[in-house]
């Protein structure tokens, strides 16, 4: 009997010593708070509207997206559809809202008509001569068909916030006035549509008092974010932290490689993909703010984010650029005028080639991110396997 129990002291001993020896030690807090944690993505931002009347999401790059399926599920589901519907968004120029408007509350369109109206928004919804990554066109088809089902009143409501110039009219010197007015103001003049907006949306008949806010990168930080002499850098998310500063939150989709690979390390180890949780509290709020190193700072990430949206690792990642027939022999013109005017203010990056143009807009093309191989040694130098 004294040996069992000799045995089983030994090998509860061993199984100790190799508790977390599958991975760096430097990683051992974020791996179980992962693995304690039990919250999707997707009820983690919902949850937020039980507290806050805007959650902006800090999206991943335009192209990835995986990221829309997690928004489009927090978007389709009844709490949403009952208590928010409302979604602002970065990528589309605030002069598209008519058609955009008319496209998620028709009825009923013809597999035609939808496609004409989706690409009809994709082709004149930047101010750059055409926007390249296949989100938008996702999106706005999503809300029509969720929208199908709902009543008049129940149903989404979505507004582009950019900076809008009229593409097909405006003058090269126009362009160069914009590019060195408007474009410069660009935050203030995005932050100050959804404000005007929002505070429209509060004083309606409209019962949901709420918004959903998708930006990307810098443009949802908060206010916390300052250079080293303290000053505040005004992106988006800071005006409306100023403006509502009790009913804001933020949302960081995870992106590629943050802390160099030690947060995908954890949640790979943790067998975890899909997780949300305030970073306050946490081991990740408590990590240096790394997304941003252009200006010195000593924020964490927890003063600048409300909260982590972890929503599949990088090695996940798909890349959607370019819509399906976006491209036409008559568009082929307007899009070649619009490059024209951008050649006259210096910027040469747009393919004139017909071939080139069809590949890059006018075909959907999904790949992994680049250098993937990269970015998978860089997680995995965190695990022992």
């Amino acid at each position: 009997m004294k040996k069992i129990s000799t045995l089983m002291v030994c090998f509860i001993a061993l199984l100790n010593c190799s508790e977390g020896t599958g991975y760096d030690k430097e990683i051992k807090e974020h791996v179980l708070f992962v693995k304690k944690s039990n919250k999707p993505a997707k009820e983690y931002i919902l949850d937020l509207f039980d507290i806050y009347d805007l959650v902006i999401l800090c999206e991943r790059y335009h192209s990835e997206n995986t990221q829309y399926k997690l928004i489009m599920d927090v978007v389709s589901d009844s709490r949403f559809i009952e208590n928010v519907g409302n979604i602002f968004f970065e990528t589309a120029m605030r002069s598209i809202n008519p058609e955009l408007k008319d496209l998620v509350r028709s009825e009923n369109l013809s597999k035609n008509e939808l496609q004409k109206k989706l690409w009809a928004i994709q082709r004149n919804s930047d101010y750059y001569p055409l926007w390249e990554p296949y989100n938008l066109y996702h999106q706005n088809k999503a809300v029509y068909k969720i929208n199908q089902s709902l009543s008049e009143d129940e149903k989404i409501n979505i507004y582009a916030t950019d900076i809008a110039i009229k593409q097909d009219s405006v003058t090269a010197e126009q362009l160069m006035d914009f590019w060195n007015g408007d474009a410069d103001n660009r935050d203030r003049l995005m932050a100050e549509f959804i404000i005007d907006k929002f505070e429209k949306i509060k004083s309606s008949g409209d019962k949901r008092k709420k918004a959903l806010v998708i930006m990307n990168y810098r443009h949802a930080y908060n206010r916390n974010f300052q250079e080293s002499n303290g000053n505040i850098i005004y992106n988006v998310g800071a005006f409306l932290f100023d403006k509502y500063p009790k009913t804001t939150a933020n949302v960081l989709i995870n992106s590629i490689i943050m802390q160099n690979g030690k947060w995908d390390a954890a949640f790979e180890v943790a067998k975890k993909d899909d997780l949300g949780f305030d970073f306050k509290n946490s081991p990740f709020g408590k990590d240096q703010f790394d997304m941003w190193s252009f200006t010195k700072h000593e924020n964490n990430y927890q003063d600048i984010f409300t909260g982590f949206a972890y929503y599949k690792s990088p090695k996940e990642f798909e890349l959607i650029d370019g819509v399906d027939g976006l491209i036409d022999s008559s568009f082929m013109k307007t899009y070649k005028n619009r490059v024209k005017k951008w050649q006259q203010l210096g910027e040469d990056s747009y393919p004139l080639n017909d071939d080139e143009i069809y590949k890059m807009y006018g075909t959907k093309n999904i790949r992994p991110l680049d250098e993937i191989d990269s970015i998978s040694t860089l997680i995995n130098r965190w695990i022992k396997k």
